[in-house]
């Protein structure tokens, strides 16, 4: 078993990746606080096709309508893959590399890691996915200052209110959760970082698609007082089956709000990449795909990036905590999801729509780059 431990000194985190199964983050405490749930014991969890902790979602995010569809104009056949993941409908799952143990890894500093794979060396991944090109992931920790430190006090601080307020009826039901996070107005102005970069070379001279993501599974304590902030958005319509009901969406676009967690939540979203204006960045490639009908080329030049400050960002605020995912560079959706009575929410960033990889996804052109980016952040 190969498990690598990255640590930052500074923000008081360390992170935990089991690079012989999928590169699957499965522990990242910051302050001596866990920040990520799994659904089984860890022994088994890594023995299994589960998805728990902070796995790639790759070369596809969430399902796929078929096992057969043609994508950079090269036939794809998944069904070659017997170890694929399915969904309880039997539509593809996940990607491929959900337990996947042949990674390239290589740690230049205590803080971070890097892993990659050489995609057309492996018969395996080839044979289901016939895209020859370089996958690279990298993960680092830090630490980082909040932008609008008044405004996150001041929520940590309302939140921690409502729970004492409601600590009577809850007092016998909160000895079983772990301890709460007590930050002082210093600590809650500095966040602890988790960075994760994804990148998809297409160094072997042809186009590849671009349909990945991510799938955190954030903890969420104390659940009926926790409250959600969402990004600005739009809905994206999905069938009873999880696949989008049409590839033209048309739905009005919601601005940031926040919410209840209390509510069960599988849900997937188009974010707002318009800027704050509301105008649209000329250096956008329509939202890396809001319609999938026509496959678009992406080059390092026109995928949106997004300063700190101004990223699409959803947060947990809960128990004196403030745990932000902001979507840095390349990801235009969103799938929330948080069952009924789960302890934890997932905010995952997708590079495309749910089976877009089917339905017309973009494509890296043969030569270029492509980078995706998001950032976890706990105050």
């Amino acid at each position: 078993m190969d498990i690598r431990t990255i640590r930052c000194t500074k923000s008081q985190s360390q992170l935990v990746i089991h690079t012989d199964a999928g590169c699957v983050a499965t522990s990242w405490q910051v302050r001596g606080q866990e920040m990520l749930t799994l659904p089984v014991a860890l022994a088994d969890f890594v023995k299994s096709q589960k998805t728990g902790g902070i796995p790639l979602l790759y070369p596809y995010a969430n399902r796929l309508r078929t096992d057969h569809f043609t994508a950079a104009g090269k036939a794809v056949d998944l069904s070659r893959d017997a170890k694929l993941k399915r969904d309880a409908n039997g539509f593809p799952m996940h990607g491929l590399l959900i337990r996947w143990p042949e990674w390239i890894v290589t740690q230049s500093a205590p803080d971070e890691l890097q892993a990659s794979i050489v995609w057309g060396d492996h018969a395996q991944l080839f044979a289901a996915y016939p895209f020859a090109h370089t996958l690279r992931v990298r993960w680092k920790l830090g630490q980082g200052k909040n932008q609008n430190t008044n405004q996150i006090a001041g929520q940590i601080a309302g939140q921690g209110a409502n729970e004492r307020a409601g600590q009577g009826a809850n007092q016998i039901a909160d000895q079983n959760k772990p301890p709460q996070a007590n930050p002082s107005a210093d600590q809650s102005a500095l966040a602890s970082t988790l960075t994760v970069t994804t990148i998809i070379e297409a160094d072997k001279g042809e186009n590849v698609p671009v349909s990945f993501g991510w799938h955190p599974y954030l903890v969420l304590h104390d659940r009926a007082n926790a409250q959600l902030q969402l990004p600005a958005r739009r809905a994206v319509a999905l069938a009873q089956n999880g696949l989008p009901i049409s590839n033209d969406n048309s739905a009005p676009w919601l601005p940031t709000c926040t919410q209840s967690a209390l509510a069960p939540l599988d849900d997937l979203f188009q974010l707002d990449m318009r800027g704050a204006s509301g105008a649209e960045r000329s250096n956008l490639v329509d939202e890396l795909k809001s319609s999938t009908q026509v496959a678009q080329t992406v080059s390092p030049q026109n995928v949106q990036a997004f300063s700190e400050k101004s990223a699409p960002t959803s947060a947990i605020i809960a128990q004196q905590q403030r745990i932000e995912m902001k979507f840095l560079s390349g990801y235009s959706f969103m799938q929330i999801y948080s069952p009924v009575g789960a302890n934890f929410v997932c905010f995952e960033p997708m590079t495309a729509t749910i089976s877009g990889l089917c339905d017309g996804a973009a494509v890296v052109k043969a030569g270029d780059t492509f980078t995706a980016v998001f950032e976890i952040r706990v105050f």
